[in-house]
């Protein structure tokens, strides 16, 4: 049972992580089929976010990342074989990485108003993988919660990064737009990552009344 709860676990941390990389919004054409990934500069150049018409930042996009990035490190990583722990915590550190500003842009980052902010978000990331790496070790069961949690946030930003997004491509295209199926697969991930928590959780306290 423990065996497949941790492959189901596994399945929904690869939901959120390729729904994220899969597009979001998919108009006509075809290169216009943006990924969560991809809206996170998309959207900074839109005429209607740069000059205020539409309240959505860079960090807005990039934050189901963020919580996708912890969520590779809130298992029980003493309980793994090292490759299986390596791996967790190097895809972590991945997607950690891939907030941040890109090259160039990160040269200078820390004075840009627009970019700072990223700049913040990747690193608080980076941070917050490496203490829940540090706290697995000796509180396993605060980590867990903290995946809870992560989970949670991770479909209010996902849900949320959409509502923003969208009304600045429906006034860029002047129409609505379907909506992509990586977004379906980001939210899928993460529900099905905080029912699997949640289970868990109900079966310790099942347990304990006994």
């Amino acid at each position: 049972m423990y065996r497949m709860i941790r492959i189901a676990t596994y399945i929904a941390l690869a939901l959120a992580w390729l729904g994220y990389f899969s597009p979001w919004i998919m108009p006509m054409p075809v290169a216009l089929r943006l990924t969560g990934y991809d809206l996170v500069e998309w959207l900074s150049f839109a005429q209607g976010v740069r000059d205020g018409t539409f309240a959505v930042t860079r960090v807005d996009m990039v934050l189901p990342l963020m919580m996708i990035a912890l969520l590779f490190v809130t298992q029980d990583l003493t309980g793994l074989l090292r490759p299986v722990r390596s791996l967790l915590i190097g895809l972590a550190l991945i997607n950690a990485f891939l907030i941040l500003p890109s090259y160039p842009f990160i040269l200078t980052a820390h004075t840009d108003p627009e970019l700072r902010p990223q700049l913040i978000a990747g690193i608080i990331t980076f941070v917050g993988v490496g203490l829940i790496v540090a706290l697995s070790i000796k509180r396993p069961k605060w980590v867990e919660r903290i995946g809870g949690g992560a989970a949670v946030g991770g479909i209010v930003f996902t849900i949320r990064a959409y509502a923003l997004a969208s009304p600045v491509i429906t006034d860029l295209l002047t129409r609505s737009v379907p909506i992509g199926y990586g977004i379906i697969l980001t939210i899928s991930g993460f529900v099905i990552y905080f029912i699997l928590f949640a289970a868990r959780l109900y079966g310790r306290m099942r347990e304990t009344r006994v």
